[in-house]
C-alpha cells in the first residue's frame, strides 16, 4: 500500500510504518488556522487572512521535480492576502465540523489539499492536524519554553481532550473524519515540569506533551484511541481508505 503524508511528523509516519504502508512524505505550505472563529468563518464560506490560494488538484498527476518547482514558486508567489478555495463538496464536509473540531477538519484538509495540488491524489494523500482541548481552551505546538511550561501547568491533574482530523483525497473523492480521545494527567511537580521541558519534547507537539515518549509519565489514563494521540488515528484511516478505495488494504 503506497500513500503519500501531507506532514513531516515522525510519529505519523511510523504510525503508518506499523502496517507495512509505504509512505512518501510530501508537506506543502499551509496557512493554519488557530481559533474556532478563523476555522467557522471559513466553512461559512467567509473570507479570512489565513486562505492561500492553489491550484486544483490535479487527479492522477504523478510526482515529478518540475511540477513540484511550479507549485512551489506559485505558492512563494501567492502571498498571505489570497485565498485557498475549496470546493463546495470540501465546505459541505467542513460544515459537518463545529467548535475545537473545526480548527483541525480546516488545517487537515488545507494540508491534504495543498500536497494533492502538486503531488495529485492517484496515491491517497492523508492530511492530518491535532488540537488538546481544556476547558474549551485549545492548546497547540508551544511556541517557547514559558508556553510550554504554561500549558502543562494548565493540564496538571485534569482531563483534557486530543481531537486529530484526518483528511484523504484520492481519485477525486475525500474523506473527512475527527477522532477525540479523553486523556487525564498526574498532578505535576514543578521539579518534573522542569525536567520534562529540559528534554525538548514538548516542542514541537501539541499541548506540549508526547504520549508515545518520555511524555508517557505525565498521562494517568486515556479512553479512546491511543494513536489519536500520538498524531494520527490508524484505525479511522484505516476504514477512510477502504470506504475511499472499496478494498481491502492489507494484501
Amino acid at each position: 500500500m503506497k500513500v503519500i503524508l501531507a506532514s513531516s511528523s515522525p510519529r505519523r509516519l511510523d504510525l503508518l510504518h506499523q502496517l507495512g504502508w509505504e509512505a512518501e512524505v510530501f508537506p506543502m505550505p499551509f496557512n493554519e488556522v488557530k481559533t474556532v472563529a478563523e476555522a467557522e468563518a471559513v466553512s461559512a464560506g467567509v473570507e479570512t487572512d489565513t486562505e492561500r490560494n492553489l491550484p486544483a488538484a490535479s487527479t492522477g498527476a504523478s510526482t515529478d521535480g518540475s511540477a513540484k518547482a511550479i507549485a512551489e514558486t506559485t505558492l512563494e508567489m501567492s502571498g498571505q492576502n489570497n485565498r485557498l478555495i475549496f470546493t463546495e463538496k470540501e465546505l459541505s464536509l467542513l460544515k459537518n465540523y463545529r467548535g475545537a473540531e473545526a480548527v483541525p477538519a480546516y488545517n487537515a484538509l488545507g494540508k491534504a489539499k495543498a500536497t494533492a495540488c502538486v503531488t495529485g491524489d492517484a496515491k491517497p494523500v492523508i492530511g492530518a492536524d491535532t488540537v488538546v482541548l481544556v476547558r474549551e481552551e485549545i492548546l497547540g505546538k508551544p511556541q517557547s519554553e514559558a508556553e510550554a511550561k504554561k500549558m502543562l501547568r494548565i493540564l496538571s491533574g485534569k482531563t483534557h481532550l486530543v481531537k486529530t482530523a484526518v483528511a484523504i483525497f484520492y481519485q477525486g473523492k475525500i474523506d473527512l473524519r475527527a477522532v477525540t480521545t479523553t486523556v487525564k494527567f498526574r498532578s505535576l511537580t514543578e521539579e518534573e515540569i522542569a525536567w520534562y521541558i529540559a528534554t525538548g519534547e514538548p516542542m514541537d507537539k501539541a499541548g506540549a506533551y508526547g504520549i508515545q515518549g518520555k511524555g508517557t509519565f505525565l498521562v494517568e489514563s486515556i479512553s479512546g484511541n491511543y494513536d489519536n494521540v500520538v498524531g494520527l488515528p490508524i484505525t479511522a484511516v484505516y476504514e477512510m481508505l477502504q470506504k475511499l478505495m472499496g478494498s481491502a488494504l492489507l494484501a
